[in-house]
């Protein structure tokens, strides 16, 4: 009902949620930001063959948003741009959080994609216009990060929808190595700045784990006169934090068979020298 929903408000409003379109290939040569995410993780508890079913995920996905041009009239919607992920599209079996459970899902890992849109595009002072956070933590932030700068998606309607202040841009995203590289470029520099920070910050023991939460502030404000555009809350997080033992938990070692979740993931063969 959720999905079929979303759908009808595509078609119904299109000026809301226009089709992806192209940048020029001329003009908007002023680099504004950029933002890299490595890919891979190195910790103990990553299942090396759902690893490698998100990094195959993320540099099928990236070329979508390559080179998109988006205005403060043309938002830019991550399913509007990135479509259903499915096996006839090419996506494999990667990590994802579903049902309190870390689950293989095709297309699993793409919400790191997300979170680096989310991250570059909240810090230029972009407009948060639908923005979801993630239940569970089943990867620890790097130390000294701002917690809570990330954004779940679930097709079609757990979407993330942002759009900037003054325009146009061009997204640039790609994959380098084992890194996920963004960039906006413009036709002027940055006319505005901000600031983000976190309040409210608290860890509780509750029945169901750990729970960590807090609220992303933040402050935009014109480079030229000081003048304050924005100043408030642009993220609610609430996380469960898994302990180790379960982010070692999936599908591909939990002995229950009874789940209505589990998957069979088939074991890819490493390619040949």
């Amino acid at each position: 009902m959720l999905q079929s929903e979303r759908l009808v408000r595509w078609a119904a409003t299109p000026e809301r949620w226009p089709r992806p379109e192209l940048a020029p290939t001329r003009g908007l040569t002023v680099l504004l930001a950029s933002h890299r995410v490595d890919m891979v993780r190195v910790d103990p508890e990553a299942d090396p063959v759902l690893e490698a079913g998100k990094q195959h995920n993320l540099r099928l996905a990236a070329p979508a948003f390559d080179g998109l041009w988006v205005t403060p009239e043309r938002p830019l919607s991550f399913w509007r741009v990135l479509g259903r992920l499915s096996e006839h599209a090419g996506y494999r079996h990667g990590l994802s959080l579903r049902g309190g459970c870390l689950t293989p899902s095709i297309g699993g890992g793409i919400c790191l994609l997300a979170n680096a849109l989310f991250e570059l595009t909240a810090r230029q002072g972009w407009l948060v216009l639908e923005r979801s956070g993630h239940t569970m933590e089943a990867v620890p932030p790097l130390e000294g990060t701002l917690w809570g700068m990330d954004a779940t998606v679930a097709w079609p309607y757990v979407d993330l929808v942002v759009a900037p202040r003054e325009g146009p841009v061009r997204l640039g995203a790609r994959v380098v190595g084992d890194s996920l590289r963004l960039t906006l470029h413009g036709d002027t520099a940055p006319r505005t700045r901000s600031r983000l920070w976190s309040e409210s910050d608290s860890l509780v023991e509750t029945p169901e784990g750990w729970v960590r939460s807090n609220r992303i502030l933040r402050r935009v404000e014109e480079l030229s006169t000081g003048r304050v555009l924005e100043e408030g809350p642009i993220a609610e997080n609430r996380r469960r934090l898994l302990n180790p033992e379960d982010r070692q938990r999936t599908c591909l070692t939990c002995g229950e068979t009874a789940c209505h979740a589990r998957v069979e993931v088939p074991v890819r063969p490493e390619p040949r020298p």
